[in-house]
């Protein structure tokens, strides 16, 4: 058996944190694959300093997209409940 229901409101600070959370992830998985894909090509030596200058953007990076991601799902929550107020929530299914 199976019913529509409506989501009225979401969690800013739960959604925030799942989206911090996934887009971390994906960071860290994004930038494992940019750094196996660069490694590959040769370069000519660079200087010690744009090296570890690299390196700490690579280890930066998953760091910067967790926090957007946590302040884009805390704002996409905001925004979310405002609107579902206006015109209602989304409608999804449930079973049973």
């Amino acid at each position: 058996m199976s019913s529509i229901r409506s989501i009225s409101r979401i969690e800013p600070a739960q959604l925030a944190l799942i989206t911090g959370i996934i887009y971390g992830v994906l960071g860290i998985i994004v930038f494992c694959l940019m750094f196996l894909s660069v490694s590959m090509i040769p370069m000519p030596m660079m200087g010690g300093w744009s090296r570890m200058a690299g390196g700490i953007w690579m280890l930066v990076m998953p760091v910067l997209y967790a926090v957007f991601g946590y302040l884009s799902g805390f704002i996409g929550a905001l925004v979310y409940n405002l609107v579902a107020k206006a015109v209602g929530g989304i409608k999804v299914t449930v079973s049973d």
